[in-house]
């Protein structure tokens, strides 16, 4: 498996309210960690219930609330 990171600067699912994927944040809350290879539910943004890949973009982005 593949750990990445992205800054909550990149509006796609990984760093979404609406993604439903595992993840968590480094220690200062400015970077999300997320497995590569792995898909998410979409909870409510643009395409709700589909299995998203964490990096795929979204018009209807928010902010992850855990991240600064």
């Amino acid at each position: 498996m593949s750990e990445s990171q992205l800054p909550p600067s990149f509006k796609n699912c990984a760093t979404s309210a609406f993604w439903g994927g595992a993840r968590t944040a480094n220690a200062l809350r400015n970077y999300v960690i997320f497995e590569s290879n792995q898909k998410g539910e979409c909870l409510g943004g643009g395409f709700n219930r589909a299995m998203m890949d964490p990096r795929s973009s979204c018009g209807q982005w928010e902010k992850w609330p855990v991240l600064t």
